[in-house]
């Protein structure tokens, strides 16, 4: 994405890319290859774009972002996930709603919705569908839970007593990176958020993530 041209007439840009990775429970391998060719693609799409046109002088690319997002199919709990949890995807890209590989920040949410429960009427708006993600037992009801005992046991089928922990299976990221930036640039996330306009239409939570950038010329 091209976003502008700083005052040495060099081009900003950014990096998004979007995917969705193998879903089948159990093929942890086929999901850690498809990672693998993710950072190596991005790493070949971002050399061949930022190369000038045959005999052409111009400056260096300004990276201002560089974004992973996407159903990848796996969440940061489960212990059938650790494979993936520890890939080197989380090192060289950052994950807001994580504290490390099994392990998520408290206030972040699952992101999967059991599809019982899909068009109940307690989830059928956004609105609704907010409240009762603002509610733990409503988490507990609506969500899907990891099968097994980890960092956030048990099975949210709905209608079982066994005792949850955690908020549910995160299997939707927006991951980003900061390497590359300019050495007095500066990448903050303002805002991340789990969003339920889409009620009743899929099976997902969304999320959004906003991104601000300083250049140490002018405002974000």
């Amino acid at each position: 994405v091209h976003v502008g041209t700083s005052h040495q007439e060099q081009r900003v840009v950014g990096y998004l890319t979007s995917t969705h990775l193998h879903a089948i429970e159990g093929d942890a391998s086929v999901r850690c290859e498809q990672l693998d060719l993710l950072l190596q693609w991005g790493a070949e799409f971002r050399h061949a774009s930022s190369q000038p046109p045959e005999g052409e002088k111009v400056l260096e690319d300004l990276v201002a972002f560089d974004v992973v997002l996407g159903d990848l199919n796996f969440d940061n709990c489960s212990s059938e996930d650790k494979l993936e949890q520890q890939h080197a995807l989380f090192t060289q890209y950052k994950d807001p709603c994580r504290l490390g590989p099994g392990e998520d920040k408290p206030w972040a949410l699952g992101t999967l919705l059991d599809p019982s429960g899909l068009y109940d009427d307690e989830v059928s708006s956004p609105e609704s569908l907010q409240k009762v993600m603002e509610n733990e037992e409503g988490r507990k009801e609506y969500l899907v839970f990891p099968p097994s005992k980890s960092q956030c046991p048990a099975s949210s089928q709905k209608g079982r007593k066994i005792p949850l922990k955690g908020n549910g299976r995160r299997i939707d990221y927006m991951l980003y990176s900061d390497e590359g930036l300019q050495p007095d640039w500066k990448l903050d996330i303002e805002e991340f958020s789990f969003v339920t306009q889409l009620a009743g239409l899929t099976d997902h939570l969304s999320v959004a993530m906003r991104l601000a950038v300083s250049t140490g010329e002018e405002e974000p």
